[in-house]
């Protein structure tokens, strides 16, 4: 069983965005129980790779604040998708939905500590658009300055890119896929033998509340859950 794993704000605001930090804290810990490896993308998207792999998207402060001491406490590796534009601010970036909850994101002092908590930082565009209405010359744009800022702040250039709301088509991902090593999505699966590089789907956090799920993530009735999830989600135009 191989798996990424989203999350956005570790607290208690409302969902799906919201992952209580008792919760969080409570999930890596069934994953250590059952002997789920965490593991770093890297390492996870090796062939024959069995695990999880945890990820962080867009930069909200509830990552430094209550996320990190428990990746930190179980020695657990993960990675942030940062959205560069906005560190320092809140998430009301261009072409957001009115109705998103408000969040504060993290300062970059907040964000160059995290890699002594094991949290990688990696791309996930500047200011966090839908790539598809952009042009080429946009797209690669907003991943250059995304790129630039994250070598110039931590000296140490991406390896992994995740798709703004999740949105591509074959023309994102050929120029994503000539910049990263691979690229996340938000499509509710498993990572199978066969997934594309530019395109890993990932497990949201949201249907992961319940730590028995978590920590038979492998087991049937997990997967049977989830697949019925992934259904209604692309019922509801989700993916």
């Amino acid at each position: 069983m191989r798996a990424v794993i989203t999350f956005h704000a570790i607290d208690d605001g409302p969902p799906p965005l919201s992952f209580p930090p008792q919760l969080f804290r409570r999930l890596v810990a069934a994953l250590r129980a059952h002997d789920i490896p965490i593991l770093g993308l890297g390492e996870l998207l090796k062939p024959g790779a069995r695990g999880v792999a945890l990820t962080f998207d867009d930069g909200m402060t509830s990552l430094a604040q209550n996320a990190a001491p428990v990746l930190k406490d179980f020695d657990a590796p993960a990675h942030l998708f940062l959205t560069t534009a906005t560190a320092g601010g809140d998430n009301r970036w261009p072409g957001q939905p009115a109705s998103a909850p408000l969040y504060q994101m993290m300062s970059w002092p907040q964000i160059e500590a995290l890699p002594a908590a094991g949290v990688m930082i990696e791309a996930h565009t500047a200011t966090h658009p839908d790539l598809r209405k952009l042009s080429d010359g946009q797209v690669e744009a907003e991943m250059e300055d995304a790129d630039l800022t994250i070598s110039a702040r931590l000296g140490r250039a991406p390896r992994f890119f995740a798709y703004p709301y999740g949105y591509h088509d074959a023309r994102i991902r050929k120029l994503a896929g000539r910049r990263y090593e691979a690229c996340v999505t938000t499509e509710l699966r498993y990572v199978g033998e066969d997934a594309r590089a530019d395109a890993i789907p990932r497990l949201d956090s949201h249907y992961l509340r319940h730590t028995d799920l978590t920590g038979d993530l492998a087991g049937p009735a997990a997967r049977a859950y989830l697949e019925v999830r992934r259904l209604m989600r692309r019922l509801r135009g989700r993916g």
